[in-house]
């Protein structure tokens, strides 16, 4: 791995972790949000926590921390000689934002589940499987409001929808371990989906 590469990987990680929804909330409401509703450092935890506004805010910037590592990388391998094929690095980058964000190295690598951070990291890459896993999102809350089953159907439908347009195969993988990932993070939401006990906004 070289070291633009690697750098570019740490970056994104950095800027993934940071916890917007765990700062808004504790500067504005003197609350940690890791012991409120779900415990998640999301939008959909905060908007418990503290209200639709602050949820929105969380939601931008944490789409934001994926958007920025990823632009920065598509703008430096138009300049820079990278040393290995444009789209493995444009989606590592997108991939460790992601990571960042699940495992952030702010709060002992407790962090969320990723699902703004994904449609972030994946708008530059893939629009049209992120505008449609957008579309299947909403569309879903004509159904149900319960917004773990609608993330996962947004997580679901974005490898699909690249792998149906035929995009670079980095960027495939890429996106079916991003939502491989969002199903393991997850993980406590399907079980109380099962049991009939999962939480609403």
């Amino acid at each position: 791995m070289n070291l633009i590469v690697l750098v570019s990987i740490i970056v994104a990680f950095l800027i993934g972790g940071i916890p917007f929804g765990y700062l808004l909330v504790k500067k504005y409401k003197k609350l940690d949000i890791r012991k409120i509703g779900s415990g998640n450092i999301g939008s959909t935890n905060v908007r418990r926590a503290a209200g639709a506004a602050l949820s929105k805010i969380t939601q931008g910037l944490d789409i934001l921390k994926g958007v920025i590592p990823v632009a920065a990388v598509l703008v430096l391998s138009r300049h820079i000689r990278i040393g290995i094929e444009e789209s493995m690095l444009w989606s590592a980058t997108a991939f460790a934002a992601i990571l960042g964000h699940d495992f952030t190295p702010y709060l002992g690598f407790r962090g969320g589940k990723g699902v703004n951070t994904t449609i972030g990291a994946f708008l530059l890459l893939a629009p049209i499987p992120v505008l449609g896993g957008i579309s299947i999102f909403y569309l879903l809350g004509l159904v149900t409001p319960i917004v773990s089953i609608r993330s996962l159907a947004l997580g679901i439908s974005i490898p699909i929808l690249a792998t149906l347009l035929k995009m670079p195969e980095a960027i495939i993988l890429a996106s079916c371990l991003a939502s491989l990932m969002l199903f393991l993070r997850h993980y406590d939401n399907i079980k109380r989906l099962f049991s009939g006990t999962e939480l609403r906004p």
